[in-house]
């Protein structure tokens, strides 16, 4: 069954259902949803989704409105992964500090949102991260570069897989001096997409890079904000699975497939048996889990050879004034990019926005909240246009402790070209998918895709 059959088989299945939604703020743990268990009929179908992330809950899902009972793993004490939000209803602020934005083009994320009772708000700041030449002031590049770059863009679209291996081997910074940028319009392409997917183009194939600029899903060019900011998904989706086991503190040490079932093993020490799993972990945590059968030396080689960019989001709250509209500035400290998104904009009070990335974010990541204050302060010292709000003036946010580890987007450094394609076939009763996995990674888009790409084979 291909996509577009199985997306439309689904959407007559799942027609009339009421969407049900939670009343616990944004970015609260969820905790342990229990399932209002019943006994199982000899002929009912169980799914193992392991994390539970956006993928991972989308999956859970999918194969729920197809008829199977679901079991959501997921190690961290919230569902979410890498998406949260932060409000704050009586200064009117809300921010995510995770995905946030949705490009005009990213289809699959944008029919969920719709299909969930939600509402897309166009995003004035989202401009300023934007890839084009409406954004030719901020980003220092000239007019020449930029027809250079489009012309780069679009010969790509037309490369064979032999020419693509070929400028896989390169980095894109000593690709970009080849056509002939400067040094100056390549570090502001990397400063660009450093903020977006937390890394610099040193460490980034030329292949990889030109493959997302040329797509229209493209992470590099953002529109919308989830009007009810982005945990709302997850809640949603949460909300839907009600009747489901959803775990939360579990971590699955082992997975052992037979002939007609597959079981899980617990870190706890429960073994959950199905009879398919849909494993959304991220590539290198699959190395830590014991497989029966042993996963094939391309799995493996695959999950070693793809990296992580690390990316940490932070809040500080500031007196409004006319001048934070579309407020973005880039600083030489840890917190290095600063910004205000609209929803972020309250009546007296106003959340500014900072982006760290690689080591910086690792900063924020692992401070104390004292080292992190200084970091914020150091920021706002190197600007010199933010009056701080006097109470609780900061909102620091870890990936690490809600779901154990770091927030991060996947990267492909030079020579991964193709590594992705091991995942596309399921291992036995084992489906993969999340943002790692898809056609293009980087955004919620593409947890959205990775899952129906996934669930479509099972």
């Amino acid at each position: 069954m291909n996509r577009k059959t199985f997306l439309k088989n689904l959407t007559i299945t799942a027609a009339g259902v009421n969407l049900l939604f939670p009343k616990k703020s944004f970015g609260q743990s969820t905790g342990v949803v229990t399932a209002e268990t019943k006994p199982r009929t000899s002929g009912s179908k169980r799914a193992i989704i392991l994390g539970g992330g956006l993928s991972g809950l989308y999956s859970a899902y999918l194969l729920k409105q197809t008829g199977y009972e679901v079991i959501v793993v997921e190690r961290g004490d919230s569902f979410g992964g890498r998406i949260a939000t932060y409000t704050n209803p009586e200064l009117g602020i809300l921010q995510d500090l995770g995905g946030e934005w949705i490009s005009e083009n990213q289809t699959d994320i944008k029919s969920l949102v719709k299909q969930l009772g939600l509402e897309l708000v166009s995003s004035s700041i989202a401009e300023r991260f934007s890839l084009t030449k409406s954004n030719q002031e901020f980003l220092k590049i000239s007019t020449s570069s930029i027809d250079t770059l489009d012309k780069v863009i679009d010969l790509h679209k037309s490369l064979g897989a032999n020419q693509k291996q070929g400028l896989d081997k390169i980095n894109f910074s000593s690709y970009a001096r080849y056509q002939g940028l400067t040094e100056e319009e390549i570090q502001s392409m990397n400063d660009l997409y450093r903020v977006i997917l937390g890394a610099d183009l040193n460490q980034i194939s030329s292949e990889s890079v030109l493959d997302d600029l040329s797509a229209l899903q493209s992470a590099l060019k953002p529109k919308y904000q989830v009007k009810a900011g982005a945990y709302q998904i997850i809640q949603s989706l949460v909300s839907q699975l009600k009747g489901q086991e959803l775990l939360t503190g579990e971590i699955a040490v082992k997975v052992s497939q037979q002939k007609n079932q597959v079981s899980v093993e617990l870190q706890s020490g429960r073994t959950i048996k199905g009879n398919l799993v849909v494993c959304t972990l991220p590539a290198s945590s699959l190395l830590d889990i014991k497989w029966t059968p042993t996963l094939p030396k391309d799995f493996i080689y695959s999950a070693l050879r793809m990296q992580t960019g690390k990316i940490s989001k932070n809040l500080c709250f500031v007196k409004s004034n006319a001048n934070l509209s579309n407020y973005f500035q880039t600083t030489a400290t840890a917190a290095e990019t600063l910004y205000v998104s609209d929803l972020a904009i309250g009546q007296n009070i106003t959340a500014v926005t900072s982006i760290s990335t690689g080591d910086k974010a690792s900063l924020f990541e692992k401070g104390t909240d004292r080292q992190k204050k200084n970091l914020m302060t150091s920021a706002l010292e190197e600007v010199g246009n933010l009056n701080l709000h006097v109470e609780n003036p900061f909102h620091f946010h870890s990936f690490q402790k809600t779901t154990g580890r770091p927030g991060f987007v996947s990267l492909f450094p030079p020579g991964s070209y193709g590594i992705k394609d091991v995942w596309n076939e399921p291992f036995e009763r084992v489906f993969f998918a999340g943002e790692h996995l898809a056609l293009h990674t980087g955004s919620m888009d593409s947890a959205v895709a990775s899952a129906i790409q996934a669930i479509s084979k099972t």
